[in-house]
């Protein structure tokens, strides 16, 4: 590590101790250049790095302060650089015990069966059937009636496009990996906020991308300083994140940090590709616009990629995501075309069908109060039982808690195990070491006396930590 990244992980660690409190002056760089021995142009760099990070801020002619925030700047991955992702076999390995079958996966972000509207499904695949065209490879771009209904559900959500803008697509992730490499070459940057969907990763390794982690800021998403600072500094192709209910943490972005990142994003040049998969699940309020909604269209300008799927409010099991593009699905779907010739057309005439029925809004109800309801359940649960040593992140929406624990994330899931249960662990959610103290745990298990019992179970390992 050079002197100056050395001299400013120093300081970093003197913050977060509070060795200096919020709004306090620092020293100089004369006064630290002589308190660490060390020359001023190793002062000026590692001051630089600090004000990058947001933990300080100069004033002219009076000298540097520390943030007058520090504690959420101190809170996420500080917005580190990795040329190169080495994700997939890591995750693998612990997405198999997450998923294992013999355990309660409270793990998997997956809905169980109850939260799954199953019987208007198989009505629904019943009158599919009897399409005459139903086993024909169908349009190339997805059927068209689902990709009408698409289209007109996100113009009254705020991002107007019209059919012949959307894609269809296997699953979200398919939606996403097609929105980055339709924007992307191999070798290209792109920023990523911390901690997000443990799948990016892979998708990023893939593609050959290199990343830079931006933190969630509890009071907005992602602070806008932070982000122009590291587009000068890295100059990324994309800016890639899920502003409604990101998973696993559940934060909101605040209407005026999407309406800054878009304008921001466009200055720059910088292509946007959302995951809103979870922006239907919202618990008090209207559904919350995406962000790509305040991005200005321009035919030859930047592109930006909405992405989301019914996996989280049908079934995960039809494999039915879209991508909406104003400018950019003609290079997509060209893209699409060279790997299939058409999307799943007997799934998509049954999701037709369903949404025929014009059930899914009262679906969509009945999931928001059944989700909001579980949440608050495993919060006031979880904190009764540990005796409040675990740090629950309420969520927003969605249907998953983001938890801090004294217990690390890895070791705690081979504990869970033992009582017949699986959590994720947070180090599948960021690339950095910052969240091995952090899991994840999916709430739509349900509640039962069974439920109780086992996360009584579970509490008692933190209970055991203590003791030790």
């Amino acid at each position: 590590m050079t002197k100056y990244k050395q001299l400013a992980e120093d300081l970093k660690n003197e913050i977060q101790l509070g060795y200096y409190s919020e709004k306090e002056r620092i020293p100089s760089l004369r006064e630290i250049q002589t308190q660490k021995s060390c020359s001023l142009t190793t002062a000026k760099e590692a001051y630089r790095i600090l004000e990058e990070e947001g933990y300080i801020f100069v004033v002219p002619q009076s000298g540097y302060f520390v943030h007058p925030n520090i504690g959420s700047v101190i809170s996420g991955p500080q917005n580190e650089f990795y040329p190169a992702v080495e994700a997939d076999d890591r995750i693998q390995q612990i997405m198999r015990t997450v998923m294992d079958p013999k355990l309660i996966s409270f793990g998997a972000a997956i809905p169980s069966d109850f939260y799954l509207p199953l019987g208007g499904l198989v009505s629904s695949f019943k009158k599919a059937l009897q399409h005459k065209e139903i086993f024909s490879y169908g349009d190339l771009q997805g059927d068209l009636e689902l990709r009408e209904w698409i289209s007109k559900r996100l113009s009254i959500q705020g991002y107007r496009v019209n059919s012949d803008q959307v894609q269809i697509t296997n699953g979200c992730t398919e939606a996403i990996t097609f929105s980055l490499a339709t924007t992307t070459e191999p070798g290209d940057t792109v920023i990523v906020p911390s901690p997000i969907y443990v799948g990016l990763f892979q998708i990023l390794e893939t593609l050959k991308l290199k990343v830079v982690e931006i933190p969630y800021r509890m009071e907005e998403g992602i602070s806008s300083d932070e982000y122009e600072k590291l587009i000068k500094r890295h100059k990324p192709k994309v800016f890639l994140f899920s502003a409604n209910f990101n998973n696993p943490n559940g934060i909101l972005m605040s209407e005026s940090s999407k309406q800054s990142l878009a304008k921001i994003s466009h200055k720059y040049g910088i292509h946007l590709v959302e995951d809103d998969i979870y922006g239907d699940l919202y618990f008090t309020g209207t559904r919350p616009k995406p962000l790509v909604s305040d991005f200005p269209y321009d035919q030859k300008g930047p592109r930006s990629f909405l992405c989301s799927s019914f996996s989280k409010t049908i079934a995960p099991g039809l494999r039915m995501g879209w991508v909406a593009s104003k400018n950019g699905i003609r290079d997509l779907s060209k893209r699409t075309r060279a790997y299939k010739i058409s999307e799943n057309h007997p799934t998509q005439i049954a999701v037709v069908q369903f949404l025929k029925l014009q059930t899914y809004e009262r679906h969509l109800k009945f999931l928001r109060m059944e989700y909001k309801k579980l949440t608050e359940e495993y919060t006031k649960l979880l904190s009764l039982y540990s005796e409040g040593i675990l740090k629950i992140q309420k969520p927003d929406g969605g249907f998953v808690l983001w938890i801090k624990s004294p217990l690390d994330g890895d070791k705690l899931l081979n504990e869970s195990k033992k009582i017949g249960m699986a959590i994720a662990p947070g180090s599948l959610f960021g690339l950095s070491k910052h969240w091995d103290s952090h899991f994840r745990l999916n709430v739509s298990v349900g509640f039962s006396p069974k439920i109780r019992e086992k996360l009584l179970q579970f509490s008692k390992l933190f209970l055991k930590k203590r003791k030790n």
